[in-house]
């Protein structure tokens, strides 16, 4: 039965396009007339293949962030944030690497640059590019704490547990890049009813949602199947397929993030036997919460020097 809440939407309310879509399915008919998605950038797949190299080094993964300046100026300056606190002045990417971010946060945070900011979605309201960003970043921060809890035989390595963190809301983007008018319309909706769940909202006005959406973009780009995984799953607790509980702790991050305020639509609720299926002490939420602490303000400032 549909959710009294969504059959009680008035819409007049709403300054939006919505009357202009031909029913709440009607992205469904655009994704089958959609012949190609963006095209992994060259950067991206440089550092993807540094992932099979063996003899991978910061020397190795600087020359290919290197290529693009842009993409060299945010490693930068993240390093360079107070986030982490380095007295002093970081002038290339190896020393970033080096002397402050360490070689696997850089790849990842490269790869995840790299990829999203080939999808041009607007800026503003609750599934915009600031939204993303700032959810991914903090994701990036909150998952290695959760993880750090974990006992060390049952962790997860961190190049997946950092993609997993930045990619798995990429659906948004995608939707934002391909279908403007449907992500507008979705974006005014979710603005307009901040206690629903955003996959119900999803689901309903346009016949898919983000989870799908991201993971369309993730096979295409033939990304590893734990990122797919989870990209496709993140709201379904109850999911016990292939890396599952790298599934559960990215819902358990979204689920805490969301008790904070960030994230969007009705707030997911973890249980105690979900923790128990990760290791994850209960003691341990608390814990990387108040580790997390006031990073937040500085986030919010690095991802406005992001998206500009």
């Amino acid at each position: 039965m549909m959710n009294p809440s969504l059959i009680s939407w008035t819409l007049d309310t709403i300054n939006s396009p919505l009357n202009t879509l031909k029913s709440p399915y009607d992205l469904l008919e655009r994704i089958s007339e959609l012949q190609t998605l963006p095209v992994l950038p060259g950067v991206a797949m440089r550092i993807i293949q540094l992932a099979a190299d063996l003899t991978a080094d910061a020397e190795k993964l600087a020359a290919v962030i290197e290529l693009d300046p842009l993409l060299t100026a945010q490693i930068l300056r993240w390093a360079s944030s107070s986030l982490y606190g380095y007295p002093g002045k970081i002038v290339s990417v190896r020393e970033a690497i080096s002397r402050v971010l360490g070689f696997d946060l850089v790849f990842n945070l490269a790869l995840g640059l790299s990829t999203i900011g080939l999808l041009k979605a607007p800026k503003d309201g609750p599934i915009g590019t600031r939204f993303f960003w700032v959810h991914a970043m903090t994701s990036s921060l909150l998952m290695p704490l959760l993880n750090s809890h974990i006992p060390l035989e049952n962790r997860f390595q961190d190049t997946e547990l950092c993609l997993a963190a930045l990619l798995h809301n990429i659906g948004y983007p995608l939707l934002g890049d391909q279908f403007p008018r449907e992500f507008t319309c979705l974006n005014h909706l979710m603005a307009a009813n901040p206690t629903l769940s955003e996959v119900a909202l999803e689901s309903f006005t346009l016949g898919v949602s983000h989870d799908t959406l991201g993971a369309w973009l993730m096979t295409s780009w033939s990304m590893p199947k734990p990122i797919i995984d989870v990209v496709y799953h993140h709201h379904n607790p109850g999911y016990r397929g292939d890396n599952y509980r790298l599934n559960l702790l990215t819902y358990v991050n979204d689920c805490l993030l969301g008790g904070l305020g960030i994230g969007n639509g009705k707030p997911q609720i973890y249980t105690e036997e979900i923790l128990a299926e990760l290791h994850l002490p209960v003691t341990a939420i608390n814990q990387s919460l108040e580790k997390l602490g006031d990073k937040f303000i500085t986030i919010t400032d690095q991802v406005d020097g992001i998206i500009g």
